[in-house]
């Protein structure tokens, strides 16, 4: 009776390990997240153009394997929508930090040329959960913030 109470026993603990172990970073729709920000968040643009990846490496460098979707807007309205899933948390981590790199480009840039994106361009939706990351620069960050931590959970 010990000897099947210790295996059982033993069983259980190598189910809890392998489950906890298991566990998976949440995949992300990045492309049907980017739609809907740029759907339904307010934007001074009239448009927010949907871009390649391949566009969004002029930018910035992306994690080998990420999922992309990226929109930018028309003009020198300084919008953008960049949300990725990355591999993993690392990669999601060192993206997000180039994120905030670019953004600080970004207001250098627009200082002297476009002084009223400066306020959007220093307080993005800027999210990273696990091994995705969104950035949603935009003067409606309540809403776009309250989309994202929807997929993000």
């Amino acid at each position: 009776m010990k000897r099947a109470i210790s295996l059982l026993l033993t069983l259980l603990l190598v189910l809890a390990l392998v489950g906890c172990g298991g566990a998976k970073t949440k995949d992300v729709d990045v492309a049907a997240l980017a739609a809907e920000l740029a759907e339904k968040v307010k934007f001074e643009s009239n448009e927010m153009r949907k871009l390649s990846a391949d566009d969004l490496t002029n930018y910035m460098e992306v994690p080998e394997g990420a999922k992309v979707a990226f929109y930018m807007g028309e003009g020198m309205t300084m919008e953008e929508i960049i949300a990725v899933q990355c591999a993993n948390e690392k990669d999601a981590a060192a993206l997000k930090t180039a994120m905030e790199t670019l953004l600080a480009n970004q207001i250098d840039s627009a200082r002297p040329y476009k002084p009223e994106s400066v306020p959007r361009l220093e307080n993005p939706a800027l999210i990273q959960k696990g091994a995705c990351v969104v950035l949603c620069v935009t003067d409606d960050v309540d809403t776009a913030e309250q989309i994202i931590k929807g997929y993000l959970g």
